[in-house]
């Protein structure tokens, strides 16, 4: 007996979406804390900003800090402290700006 399968690659790809996404939840929660406890602390904005964002099967690790991406990719008299990027890079691919 002979079965012949045909595989939809766009529909592959997006029942694979919909099966990790609890998953990677779960890994975005992760390295939101492992951000939060590594973030300096002035006034608290940056720590506090740090959270996760779901949008369809598509889930995000954010800082809502107006202010965030200078404090996270520094400028040219801040060192950049990079802690969502340094989290993210611990728990997968990073494909993001670099910190200075």
């Amino acid at each position: 007996m002979t079965a012949r399968v045909v595989i939809f690659p766009s529909r592959a790809r997006t029942r694979a979406w919909q099966l990790s996404k609890a998953d990677r939840v779960e890994i975005a929660n992760t390295a939101a804390q492992q951000a939060r406890a590594a973030a300096p602390v002035v006034t608290g904005d940056y720590r506090d900003g740090i959270g996760v964002v779901i949008d369809g099967d598509r889930v995000y690790l954010v800082d809502d800090d107006p202010d965030a991406v200078f404090k996270e990719y520094g400028t040219s008299d801040t060192p950049a402290h990079a802690a969502l990027t340094d989290s993210a890079r611990r728990h997968g691919k990073y494909r993001g700006w670099k910190p200075r």
